[in-house]
């Protein structure tokens, strides 16, 4: 607001000081247009020029304004001053001037009610500057032009108040002191219009530093080059002094009041370090007694961290030792009443979660006297909720594993009681898995897979790994309620290996980015047909750890296999038998009987 009320009142002064030049010019006080009588007066063109100027300013922000108007005017202004700088660079004359004064007086060897060239080439710069300051983005323009005539009528009045005017005497017609004092009041009008988001006024603003020695230090240079200038010119000219003393005394003024400047601006920035210090300090001190708390809370909550950590590796190793104990440490013997070591099916399984849970889960269940079941499942990820799921999936096949003996039948079963239980709970979350009944004396089993790696047949008495693919497409367990898994038949003779297993063993990249596929495992798993048993396990997945140039896994890894050691003619009773596990090196649990 108080930029504003500078911009009006300096656009204001400068109408006047237009307008009482043209009353001048009319009633034939010259004085009003020159100040003194020694002084060449303000042309009649130039203040009709300030008058125009002067109204535009003060117009400006009226809502009724219209800036068409305005830019006319400063086109006509401008056309003037053009006019006057071809006249004086040409040496021909265009009469516009002559129609307000046709035989003007002289002044010296000029003619008085001219315009000055200094003055027409500000008046284009000013018309630049308002130009500018009427465009919002020609705004940033206004206040270098601005600043241009305010230095240019700055020299010109410098030179009045050291009584040696610019350009007098001469042949060019010199700038009036009005003229020049006009050009100021509207160079300020328009800096001050401008405001403080723009050069130069933005230098100024704020409390910085900086701002705060150029609002002390500028003036104080300009006042005291204005006092010595003023003392050596009006004053001590007069006195008979010693050129010596006179320099002293212009000397000791300009010492008076830099000393008194650079005290007050001492005395600012003394306070405003202090100030700063003392907040610095206080910040510091802060700063310090946070540090402290937040050491101490972060202590607090590293140990609680450290605590629940504990409490959650301990309740993942139980949680690992209750899925362990999930799973078969003994196999049923075919038939029930043979021993271990005549049992017509043997069963060799690898099991290596990735974490401390695992989302793999198999099973091995009688269910006949020459008959066995054999199912395998992955959940999807892997952790605490696949874990979960595996143990939904064990209690499922207990349920439903002693009614009906039918591959697909049994996974269809499954397939419901897990739909419905994920959907009572509200989450999303699927099984791949396969079913096996395999028949010792029949010579032959039944598979049905639910959207999982496809199992292998090792027909070892023809020296040929054949891939068993199902029958129709049935998706994963859990997703669909209605979901139906139809069963396959194969045959199968002495010495045959069937390989089921999960996508963590063949999903595993290179450091390269390279995939180690389904593929790429029946190939490794033909050149290895012959193997024994445990061997073949151990040799695949030596190959794949290579590939990946890993030892680990990024998913869980199981292995089951079942290899047939004789195809019984007839079924024998007896007692029913088991199988004890053994586990292999390292954290792999593989067993053989």
């Amino acid at each position: 607001m108080i930029y504003r009320r500078i911009s009006f009142l300096c656009a204001l002064m400068t109408g006047v000081l237009g307008t009482l030049t043209l009353i001048g010019w009319v009633s034939g006080l010259e004085t009003l247009a020159s100040i003194r009588e020694t002084y060449i007066p303000m042309a009649p063109s130039t203040a009709l020029a300030f008058t125009l100027l002067g109204m535009v300013m003060l117009l400006r922000e009226n809502p009724k304004f219209r800036r068409p108007i305005a830019e006319l005017l400063l086109l006509v202004v401008a056309i003037v001053a053009g006019g006057k700088l071809f006249e004086f660079f040409s040496g021909v004359s265009l009469g516009l001037e002559e129609m307000l004064v046709a035989d003007p007086a002289m002044f010296g060897r000029v003619r008085t009610g001219r315009m000055s060239p200094i003055t027409a080439l500000n008046f284009l710069l000013i018309c630049i500057a308002i130009l500018a300051l009427l465009k919002v983005r020609l705004r940033f323009w206004a206040g270098p032009a601005a600043a241009v005539v305010l230095a240019i009528s700055g020299v010109v009045v410098l030179g009045y108040l050291h009584g040696t005017p610019l350009l007098y005497g001469g042949t060019i017609i010199p700038v009036a002191l009005p003229t020049a004092a006009a050009f100021i009041l509207l160079g300020s009008s328009i800096i001050a219009a401008i405001g403080a988001e723009c050069w130069p006024l933005r230098s100024w603003q704020g409390e910085s530093t900086r701002a705060m020695l150029l609002r002390w230090f500028l003036p104080a240079v300009v006042l005291v080059a204005l006092a010595e200038g003023l003392l050596r010119t009006h004053f001590l000219t007069g006195w008979t002094l010693n050129p010596a003393l006179s320099s002293a005394l212009s000397t000791l003024l300009y010492i008076l009041i830099v000393t008194a400047v650079i005290s007050q601006v001492a005395r600012m920035v003394g306070r405003r370090i202090d100030k700063a210090e003392s907040e610095r300090n206080a910040a510091q001190a802060a700063l310090e007694t946070l540090n402290r708390e937040l050491e101490r809370r972060i202590a607090q909550r590293t140990l609680e961290l450290s605590t629940k950590n504990q409490q959650m590796e301990e309740e993942l190793k139980m949680a690992r030792e209750l899925q362990l104990a999930l799973l078969p440490d003994r196999f049923p013997s075919v038939p029930r009443s043979a021993s271990a070591g005549e049992s017509a099916l043997k069963f060799f399984t690898l099991y290596q979660p990735a974490g401390a849970v695992s989302g793999d889960f198999f099973s091995v269940f009688p269910v006949s006297e020459t008959g066995v079941g054999i199912f395998i499942c992955d959940v999807m990820g892997h952790g605490v909720r696949a874990a979960l799921v595996t143990s939904m999936m064990r209690a499922l096949l207990e349920q439903h594993s002693g009614t009906d003996p039918d591959p697909g039948r049994l996974l269809s079963q499954i397939n419901q009681g897990l739909h419905s239980i994920l959907k009572q709970a509200g989450t999303t979350m699927y099984a791949t898995g396969v079913m096996i009944i395999a028949d010792a004396a029949k010579g032959e089993f039944q598979y049905a897979i639910a959207g999982h790696p496809s199992p292998l047949h090792l027909r070892r008495h023809e020296g040929k790994t054949v891939t068993l693919e199902a029958n129709g497409r049935a998706g994963a367990l859990g997703l669909f309620a209605d979901a139906t898994f139809a069963t396959s038949r194969s045959s199968m003779a002495a010495g045959d290996l069937i390989m089921l297993f999960t996508d963590g063993l063949f999903e595993v990249e290179d450091a390269e980015g390279d995939l180690y596929s389904q593929e790429d495992l029946v190939k490794a798993v033909d050149q290895r047909l012959h193997f024994p048993t445990s061997d073949l396990f151990q040799s695949v997945l030596a190959e794949v750890q290579a590939f990946s140039q890993r030892s680990d896994f990024d998913d869980d890894v199981c292995i089951i296999g079942i290899e047939v050691t004789a195809v019984l003619g007839a079924v024998k009773q007896g007692k029913e038998t088991g199988q004890t596990a053994k586990e292999l090196p390292s954290d792999v649990q593989a067993v053989a009987m």
